[in-house]
This record gives C-alpha cells, sequence and structure tokens, in this order.
C-alpha cells in the first residue's frame, strides 16, 4: 500500500513538473515572439501611442543614418517614459533611427557642446549636421528629419495680386497663415509674390499657388505660366465659383472646364452647414497613393472637368478628387440660390461630380511622384521639353484658417503640395485631434445630428417616462385591490 502511494505521489509531483516546465517554455516562446515582433495597438481616439501616417513614411523614407539624443529629467521618470517610447517608435518604424537618453544634470558636458540647458530637448544628427529639438514629440522630430535629409530647400511661391489667400494674413476665416506655417515646418519655403515678374516665374519657385483669384490675371501672366507649365513646372490653382474668365480662359487651355456650376450635397452636410458645403471623399488612388482616408469638406465648390474635343493631345486631366455620390452640380450661374434646393433631372448633373483635376504630359505614367525630390525639382528655365504638372481644385476656403483642420482638408493640400514637389513622404495622413490631448473632435452630419437629437432628447426620456407611468399605474391598482 505504502509503494502504491508513493509511486502515485511521485508521478503526480512528476507530471507537476513537466507541467511547470511546459509551461514556462511556452511563455518563453511567447515572449521572444512578442519581442521579435511587436505590434502595438492603439485604440485611443488620436493615436497617441503610435506614430501618424505621415511620421512613420518619412522615418521609412531614410537613406542616411540619424541619431536623436534627448536630455531629460532624472527626477521625472514618466516623462522619460514618455520620450523613450516616441523614441523606440521612430526606431522601430527605420533601422536608420538611433537615440539616446541622458541625464541633463548628469551629462552636462556634452549637454553644453550641444547647446542644450533645458530638459526635454536635444538635438538631431546626420552626415555631421545638427537640428536642435525645441521639445521631444512626434511633429518635432518628424520636421527635424525632414530638415536633416532634405538639404535643399523648396520654395513656394504664392501669388497674391489677384484677390488670392495670403499666406500672410492672420485672419479666421479668409487667411492662409495656419497653412503656411504647417508648410514651413515641413522644410518648404514660403514666398509672396503680388505679381508673376516681366521676365517670368522665378527660377527658384519649386510650386506656384494661385488660392482663389477673384481679380483677372494681368496680362501676359498667363502666357507666362503657360511656359513654366510648358518648361517642367508646377502650379497650384484652386478655383472658386464666378472666378475670372481670364482665369477660366487660362484653364481652358490646358483642357480643364471649370464648370459654370455649384456643389450641392444635402445627404452629406455637415451638422448646422448648409447643403452647398460638399463632402469630397473620393480620390484618386494612384495620385495619393491610398493614403487618404478621410473625406475632405469644401466651403463653396464648382465642378472641373477634362475638355475631350480638344487639339493638344499633349495634355492629360486626370480626376483626382469627387464629391460623394448623394452630390450633385446646380447648373446655373455658379450663384448660391434662396430656399429649398432640389435635384432638377433635366439640367443639374448626378455626382459624383469631380472638383479636382491634375493635368500632366501624356508622356508620365499615372502614378505620383516616383523621383527623388530634389533630382527631379521642377525647373522651368532648364526647358525639360516635357510639361510639368498642375492641380487645380474648385474651391479656395477648405484651406482657409477657417476650414483647414476639418476632417480631411489639410490632408488633401498638404499631400497635393507633396505630390507637386515630388515628395513621397509627404503624401500622407497628419496627424488628427488636440495637440497633447487624448479628446478627438466629432463631426456630424445633419442625419447623424438629428438621429442623435431624436434618440437622446425625445425617444429616451419619452420611454422612461411611460415606464414611470405603468409602473405608478400597477401599484395604485394593487393598492385599491
Amino acid at each position: 500500500m505504502r509503494l502504491t502511494l508513493f509511486g502515485h505521489a511521485s508521478r503526480h509531483a512528476a507530471l507537476m513538473a513537466l507541467q511547470v516546465v511546459l509551461a514556462g517554455v511556452l511563455v518563453s516562446c511567447l515572449l521572444l515572439l512578442a519581442e521579435r515582433h511587436n505590434v502595438r495597438f492603439d485604440l485611443t481616439p488620436t493615436q497617441s501611442f503610435v506614430l501618424s501616417d505621415e511620421a512613420r513614411r518619412v522615418a521609412q523614407g531614410l537613406h542616411v543614418p540619424v541619431r536623436i539624443t534627448v536630455f531629460y529629467n532624472g527626477q521625472d521618470h514618466g516623462q522619460r517614459r514618455q520620450n523613450e517610447d516616441l523614441l523606440q517608435l521612430f526606431g522601430d518604424a527605420s533601422h536608420m533611427v538611433s537615440y539616446r537618453l541622458l541625464d541633463l544634470d548628469r551629462s552636462p558636458a556634452l549637454a553644453k557642446q550641444y547647446g542644450i540647458s533645458s530638459f526635454n530637448t536635444g538635438v538631431m544628427e546626420a552626415e555631421g549636421t545638427l537640428h536642435t529639438l525645441r521639445n521631444v514629440d512626434e511633429e518635432e522630430i518628424t520636421n527635424g528629419l525632414l530638415k536633416l535629409t532634405r538639404h535643399k530647400p523648396r520654395a513656394l511661391c504664392f501669388l497674391t495680386g489677384h484677390g488670392e489667400h495670403s499666406p500672410q494674413d492672420a485672419g479666421d476665416r479668409s487667411g492662409y497663415s495656419q497653412v503656411a506655417k504647417a508648410l514651413e515646418k515641413e522644410n518648404f519655403q514660403i514666398t509672396v509674390l503680388t505679381t508673376l515678374p516681366a521676365d517670368g516665374v522665378p527660377a527658384g519657385c519649386t510650386v506656384v499657388l494661385l488660392p482663389g483669384p477673384t481679380h483677372s490675371l494681368l496680362p501676359g501672366e498667363a502666357d507666362q505660366l503657360s511656359r513654366y507649365l510648358d518648361g517642367g513646372g508646377r502650379v497650384f490653382l484652386l478655383l472658386d465659383p464666378n472666378a475670372p474668365e481670364s482665369v477660366v480662359q487660362f484653364l481652358a487651355g490646358f483642357n480643364i472646364r471649370a464648370g459654370n456650376d455649384i456643389i450641392v450635397d444635402e445627404r452629406n452636410r455637415l451638422y448646422g452647414a448648409d447643403s452647398f458645403m460638399p463632402r469630397v471623399p473620393i480620390f484618386d488612388e494612384s495620385t495619393f497613393h491610398k493614403n487618404l482616408d478621410t473625406a475632405a469638406v469644401f466651403a463653396l465648390a464648382r465642378s472641373l472637368s477634362p475638355i475631350e474635343d480638344t487639339e493638344n493631345k499633349r495634355l492629360k486631366v486626370l480626376l483626382i478628387a469627387l464629391t460623394s455620390p448623394e452630390s450633385w452640380a446646380r447648373i446655373d450661374d455658379g450663384t448660391v440660390p434662396e430656399g429649398t434646393v432640389r435635384f432638377r433631372r433635366e439640367k443639374d448633373k448626378p455626382g459624383p461630380v469631380p472638383v479636382g483635376v491634375m493635368v500632366t504630359d501624356t508622356t508620365e505614367g499615372d502614378g505620383g511622384p516616383k523621383g527623388d525630390t530634389e533630382k527631379a525639382a521642377p525647373n522651368a528655365a532648364a526647358g525639360t521639353g516635357k510639361i510639368g504638372r498642375m492641380i487645380v481644385f474648385g474651391d479656395s476656403d477648405f484651406a482657409s484658417n477657417l476650414y483647414l483642420n476639418l476632417l480631411g482638408n489639410k490632408d488633401l493640400f498638404m499631400s497635393s503640395v507633396g505630390v507637386l514637389a515630388e515628395d513621397e513622404e509627404l503624401i500622407a495622413i497628419r496627424r488628427k485631434g488636440l495637440p497633447n490631448s487624448s479628446l478627438s473632435p466629432v463631426f456630424l452630419t445633419a442625419w447623424q445630428g438629428r438621429f442623435i437629437f431624436w434618440i437622446a432628447v425625445v425617444a429616451e426620456p419619452s420611454l422612461f417616462a411611460v415606464l414611470g407611468l405603468l409602473i405608478t399605474w400597477r401599484r395604485r391598482r394593487r393598492g385599491s385591490a
């Protein structure tokens, strides 16, 4: 009997030991797999714990090693952990990125060498060039990577002498100061031109922008822009309804027809907005590399389309942005009608309606930029014999200070600049939400707003009121019985 009990206990102990060993091996394998194939899922509204698409693409596009040195406060362990997590994300995105964290109080000599005197600042180094980090956040590091790797600044020349939006205007409604700041952070140089010089577009202009001209072009300016494009230049033109006829004729010379209409989108209009703020959810995948996934919202838009029966066969007009299928183009004189607007089957054009086009040379592929930015920088003076690129949208207000951060407006504008500047990493989604906040703005369509109102204000209180009346009636009935 003792031998039987002893043998049974031994087998039980051996099985227990084997189970512990197997469990240990299993956990070790899982830890090893997790370490080598780390995948992070971020369910926060602003995706605060993963890199934005733009930051990831910029890091992945590095071709030279970059070392980031951050000086932290040794007493603030939480901030140090945040800095390390962020730097690790960049390190995971690209093997070209390395980093180190140093206690500022314990590394005064190195901090003095770099000119660092504040906590949570640092430097970035690449090929002997230094860039100082004033803060340690994703935007600062991304912009630092761009400045270290884009040695030649790209100039965006804004024309403002025809009533266009100005990058120097900080006004809430019509100013372009916010988009100008965003472009400067991405290493673009902003140049303001009142009119084109007599000798044509300056040679240093990477892209010429005309954001919403309201006055006619001066004599000879259309020809100067045409020569600039014929020489390989890049033009970004935003055309509002009722734009000057000279600008419309200039576009017609490049096979673009600007519709004498306005876009109506009753079904998808934002809550509290009118029907003339269409959503633009459809983007050309080859141009934007499938990177734009959030609809833009135009303030007041007109349609744009290719002119088919033309003799100029060198030009190819691509549709790069369209409104929703529920929208339509109200064909009239481009003015906003009063009262309720309905689709007129015999006159109006059903959606989706093109509101963004890109003109390229027929010898150019359908895809977006493929070359290196600096190598392929457009130079009108060079006279490459190949027509450049021109992107045109049927609204200019979507990039103003008032609307820039609305849904995907900023992504669309900045990515379009990236297409024209042939910088693939900038054709991406920027970080959404409020800086340093876990809150994200919520945008509702009119239908969604009405649905929430009826559920929260009418249906739910009514349901509880009915239940209360039923309970009261039943109690009184029992009491009387």
